[in-house]
């Protein structure tokens, strides 16, 4: 399919910085809900005795986790057959998409997959959208681990709905690798007005879904996100050992099992972000499972833990953005409708 041209402007125009914006705004409305509810005059001398020296290590941290995400991407790339996409355009286009995960319903997030096509020259956007979705998929997964570990460390808090999320999850993925089973139903699909004019796009995104999470790889790529996840997880530790808790197993379990049940919790909401689910879900189990989390403190450190990693990145990703938009935009002076592959 070949790529209509036009400029990125009305790709990267008004509309999506209009839905960015949009989801900025909500956060900062969600940062200030969570302050004004666990009153503010409380929260204010909590902050002021933050131990601010571990900021910086908590945003290292979280540097970490983006660095072993991007290693995940391009792993991804590299098996779906993008080749010779220059190592910058791939980790502007990465971190590009940290900015648009709190556009509404996430929509932004697909925009990668767009601009993969767009700088590497490939000829079809299909195969690059499971590796979004396998991107999403992994980090739940790694969550789910996270989060169960952390229950049989702690009291096991909560383990059933995540053991259950867990079962279902591994039942969709036997029935993608199940090919008996999904390509007749495929088949079927394909037999249903407004899907059968797709029907070859999706075989081959299934094709290029099954690749990518045969077992074989889930298996590295969900075990990275572990890794690159508990990294996150330990930011919220350390940020609870600055607002004066001890610093023990308990807490880092509970510092776990926090961060990666809300994250969980912010991703089925289906919120940009999950602005509001996931801070309600740290600020409250916060103060359910450590006694010595009080309101203004568990606000506190949500605000903080919220800052260090959604609104770290998006930042990031924002500069990214106007980075490919600048780059783009002057690629299409030289060459209207096409920048092309890389050297």
């Amino acid at each position: 399919m070949k790529i209509e041209a036009r400029s990125v402007a009305t790709t990267l125009g008004r509309a999506l910085w209009r839905r960015f914006l949009l989801g900025l705004a909500l956060g900062v409305g969600v940062l200030a809900a969570v302050a004004v509810v666990a009153d503010l005059r409380a929260v204010v001398p909590v902050l002021t005795r933050f131990a601010w020296e571990l900021l910086p290590v908590v945003l290292l941290l979280t540097v970490g986790n983006y660095a072993c995400r991007f290693l995940k991407w391009e792993l991804y790339l590299r098996w779906v057959g993008v080749r010779n996409f220059r190592r910058t355009w791939s980790l502007a286009v990465f971190l590009a998409g940290f900015a648009m995960s709190i556009t509404p319903g996430k929509v932004g997030e697909w925009l990668k997959a767009y601009l993969v096509v767009r700088l590497g020259g490939r000829s079809s956007a299909v195969p690059l959208v499971p590796v979004v979705a396998a991107e999403r998929l992994t980090d739940g997964i790694a969550m789910l681990i996270l989060g169960l570990v952390s229950a049989f460390i702690g009291a096991g808090w909560g383990w059933q709905p995540l053991a259950l999320l867990a079962a279902i999850v591994l039942l969709g993925l036997w029935l993608v690798q199940e090919e008996r089973i999904t390509r007749p139903l495929l088949r079927l699909a394909a037999r249903t007005p407004g899907i059968r004019t797709r029907a070859g796009a999706l075989e081959h995104m299934y094709d290029a879904a099954r690749a990518i999470i045969s077992w074989r790889r889930l298996l590295l790529v969900s075990s990275l996100s572990v890794f690159s996840w508990s990294l996150e997880c330990v930011g919220l530790f350390l940020i609870l050992i600055g607002l004066d808790l001890r610093p023990t197993l308990e807490l880092l379990a509970v510092a776990t099992f926090v961060l990666s049940t809300a994250s969980i919790a912010g991703a089925l909401s289906l919120l940009p972000g999950g602005l509001g689910a996931a801070e309600a879900g740290i600020a409250g189990l916060l103060v359910v499972l450590e006694p010595e989390v009080t309101t203004p403190v568990a606000a506190t450190a949500t605000v903080l833990i919220r800052i260090s990693t959604l609104w770290f990145g998006v930042f990031l990703g924002a500069v990214a953005l106007l980075w490919l938009q600048h780059r783009v935009l002057r690629a299409d002076r030289r060459e209207p409708g096409r920048v092309g592959t890389a050297p």
